[in-house]
């Protein structure tokens, strides 16, 4: 796993953690706001890669996980595979 994953991992983490301790305060609120906004983009994303996921073989359901969570970051390593190829 890249480094750029396992921070954004640590980021979510972070936010969730926020949301869930800081309740009704400001930095609550704008936790689960971001974290509502980045669900929204994120699956958005997993719609139009699906292609990509379904054309790049292994698990269907580990790649769209993978752009779910990362988005273009893991569709970046999906791309370079292809070329490879």
């Amino acid at each position: 796993m890249s480094a750029a994953k396992i921070v954004l991992l640590v980021i979510y983490a972070v936010l969730a953690a926020l949301a869930l301790t800081q309740g009704d305060t400001t930095v609550g609120s704008w936790s689960l706001r971001v974290l509502g906004i980045l669900v929204i983009v994120h699956a958005i994303e997993t719609l139009v890669y699906f292609k990509l996921c379904k054309a790049a073989g292994g698990s269907l359901g580990g790649h769209l996980l993978s752009v779910f969570l990362f988005g273009v970051l893991h569709v970046k390593e999906l791309k370079a595979a292809q070329a490879n190829r």
